[in-house]
């Protein structure tokens, strides 16, 4: 028996999606094109309704997210419920997330945003307890997958794994 030859994927990317991934032609990627998304940050080309990935490269951005914006995120995770594959990359730890405000101030951070000090990290109200709460509510009650990768070169590692699998799975 003859296996069948699966075709390579494309990645579309959202307009307004700034610092992300790029998706260059390689092994089973036929690359990436950048189109305005209604929801999310990726997906895949041909499958658009039932593929969304959405990127946090931060904690600061997550907060943010749960904070300030939650409105407008918690409408973004409503229509993420509509969609079969439905994925929050993290480009952090869950150590990260769930040690906030403090996992934000370190060495680092002290060097390259001395705004950021031990007394106005106290100011937050948004806390690592809240935000795993949050997170963990979505995704129970949205089944949306929430991937904890470290960083953002292991976050692009696991988008493109996804991408390959469900498009394996797409084609068989």
């Amino acid at each position: 028996m003859v296996k069948k030859k699966i075709p390579n994927y494309t990645v579309i990317k959202d307009t307004r999606e700034q610092r992300g991934w790029i998706f260059n032609k390689s092994d089973r990627c036929d690359g990436m094109r950048v189109e305005t998304l209604k929801t999310g940050d990726y997906t895949l080309k041909g499958f658009e309704e039932m593929v969304c990935m959405e990127r946090k490269f931060s904690v600061e951005e997550i907060a943010t997210n749960l904070g300030k914006k939650k409105r407008a995120f918690g409408e973004e995770m409503k229509r993420m419920r509509e969609f079969p594959f439905k994925f929050i990359i993290c480009e952090f730890t869950l150590d990260d997330l769930v040690n906030y405000p403090n996992s934000i101030f370190s060495e680092e951070m002290k060097k390259t945003r001395p705004e950021f000090t031990q007394s106005k990290i106290a100011e937050r109200k948004v806390t690592g307890k809240y935000l795993l709460k949050a997170l963990m509510e979505y995704q129970i009650w949205n089944g949306v997958h929430i991937l904890f990768c470290g960083d953002k070169t292991n976050g692009f590692y696991v988008a493109s794994s996804i991408f390959k699998r469900l498009n394996e799975m797409f084609h068989e």
